[in-house]
């Protein structure tokens, strides 16, 4: 059985039954006691240090530590990224010393539950959050939140996030839906993922093996796509990315089939769906 760092197993898939959805992120986290705990950093992060955009956090994606061979936290959906532009990997000081503090604050709570990328000695991971210290005592600190042991100090105006300053455009100029996946819509795919925290490479146009296995780790979180994160966006991957759309609005399944064929109704699709972001 494969393990993470901190000792989670590891979930193959995004339908698995252990996983369940959490408010505060577009994806899901492992159920139970897991949940409970992530809800609560959540709900007191959100009130407390920082206001959560959704579409700007995550949680599982079956994937190694980026750099590494090793299993990433998130494969235990036992660990969350909260804004992940404004607090992009590698990054140090991105929150204010109020806003540390207040995070240091919930940790304490959450009775060292949870630890911070922010803490870590080597390459900083500011955006994320990953459970520690084993099932006994998330039971233990879960209880107490749910008894109601557990509440915040001071409820305070939270800032809104805001992208990190980097080199990278954080949106694009809406795109001409064609149906013609060129360099402006791979463009448009690489921001998105960058902005999500799945893509750290350079933003080119060039839709290669790197822009693919983000679109493929991004559709595996949202519990759409079941098969290896390896860039080859072939059936499996286009299937789901069109029941995705589908889901979304945006592939008219009265008209076009999900047949995965990257064909020009679900490109037209897909960059309808860009266009929605886009600013956001």
């Amino acid at each position: 059985m494969a393990l993470t760092r901190l000792g989670w197993d590891v979930l193959t898939s995004g339908s698995s039954n252990r996983l369940t959805n959490l408010k505060w992120i577009t994806g899901k986290v492992r159920a139970g006691d897991a949940h409970t705990i992530l809800n609560e950093l959540g709900r007191r992060f959100n009130a407390e240090v920082e206001t959560i955009r959704k579409d700007w956090s995550w949680g599982y994606a079956y994937r190694p530590v980026r750099g590494a061979s090793v299993a990433s936290e998130h494969s235990a959906g036992t660990a969350v990224d909260f804004n992940a532009p404004a607090h992009g990997l590698g990054l140090s000081g991105t929150f204010s010393g109020a806003q540390v503090k207040a995070i240091r604050r919930i940790l304490a709570d959450l009775d060292g539950t949870v630890r911070w990328g922010g803490d870590y000695a080597g390459r900083k991971d500011e955006m994320h959050f990953e459970l520690q210290g084993g099932v006994s005592k998330l039971a233990r600190v879960a209880a107490k939140i749910n008894g109601g042991i557990i509440k915040p100090v001071g409820i305070v105006k939270p800032s809104k996030p805001k992208p990190a300053k980097s080199n990278r455009p954080t949106d694009y100029k809406d795109l001409t839906v064609d149906g013609k996946f060129g360099s402006a819509t791979a463009e448009a795919t690489q921001i998105l993922m960058s902005q999500i925290g799945l893509y750290e490479r350079a933003i080119d146009g060039d839709a290669g093996k790197y822009t693919w296995e983000a679109v493929q780790e991004w559709l595996n979180g949202l519990g759409y796509y079941h098969r290896a994160v390896d860039g080859d966006f072939g059936y499996h991957s286009v299937i789901a990315l069109q029941q995705f759309l589908a889901k979304k609005g945006h592939l008219d399944t009265k008209r076009w089939l999900i047949d995965g064929k990257f064909g020009p109704a679900t490109v037209e699709a897909f960059q309808r769906y860009l266009n929605q972001q886009n600013g956001q």
